[in-house]
């Protein structure tokens, strides 16, 4: 008796570990094969959009997340112009969600990132955005409402396990948005440590999900993004079963 009991307790904690909270993914951006899967659209009333690149074996970047070569790459506008470069997609009706991606340093001379929430109706100008600014030093939770910016959250890289990300390397971003609560992930460490920032003074509750790459007096830099994924919470049962079929499983 005393075994079978001890049996059907490790059968029961190897269904209850098989049954997690999974992701749920909502959309991707891999540009599989050199073709964007998406649909993006350009912000702040400008051309500059995502576009597929595939690298050659000479780019910096061409040891890609996926290791595909097959990137997106977002060129922001001349300075006269603003300096500024936003893409976004469609979060297929979510308001809370995961968004993630990769994104290449490059030569570390522009404010590069992730951008969530983006109002799609006043050309993204109103939006949060997680970004590195230029130098690679410090990194920055943002709202801007009609281009107006506050900063909601700033920290040095030097704090990241990896330290201070090098120029011409691949980096993984990720933000969690939950109503007016926000967390944030750069290379897998959470930067807001467990607790969230809230933005209790009117927060963005809806919008786009996308990338930007912005300096004012620099233009024409391109930034390389990677294998971006938009995902909310599901607890994804790895088959349904009761404890009582369970337990008629074990002879008598």
């Amino acid at each position: 008796m005393r075994l079978m009991r001890l049996t059907l307790a490790a059968a029961l904690l190897a269904v209850a570990s098989t049954s997690s909270a999974a992701p749920n993914l909502i959309k991707q951006e891999r540009v599989p094969g050199g073709a964007l899967e998406a649909l993006w659209q350009a912000g702040f009333d400008t051309d500059r959009n995502l576009q597929p690149f595939t690298m050659l074996p000479s780019d910096p970047g061409y040891a890609n997340p996926s290791g595909d070569h097959t990137v997106g790459v977002l060129t922001n506008t001349v300075q006269d112009s603003g300096g500024i470069a936003l893409a976004a997609t469609d979060p297929l009706g979510q308001a809370d969600y995961e968004w993630e991606g990769w994104f290449f340093t490059g030569a570390g001379n522009t404010r590069r990132g992730l951008v969530f929430r983006a109002d799609p109706n006043n050309d993204f100008a109103t939006h949060y955005q997680f970004v590195i600014n230029s130098g690679l030093f410090q990194i920055l939770l943002r709202k801007l409402v009609n281009s107006t910016p506050t900063v909601l959250g700033s920290w040095t890289s030097n704090t990241l396990p990896g330290g201070v990300p090098a120029q011409n390397t691949w980096h993984h971003m990720k933000v969690r948005a939950d109503a007016n609560a926000i967390r944030v992930w750069f290379d897998g460490f959470e930067l807001t440590g467990g607790t969230p920032i809230i933005d209790s003074t009117s927060p963005l509750l809806t919008g786009f999900v996308g990338c930007y790459n912005f300096r004012f007096d620099l233009g024409n830099v391109p930034t390389y993004w990677d294998d971006f994924m938009l995902s909310n919470d599901a607890v994804v049962p790895a088959r349904g079963i009761s404890f009582g079929q369970l337990k008629s499983g074990f002879a008598r």
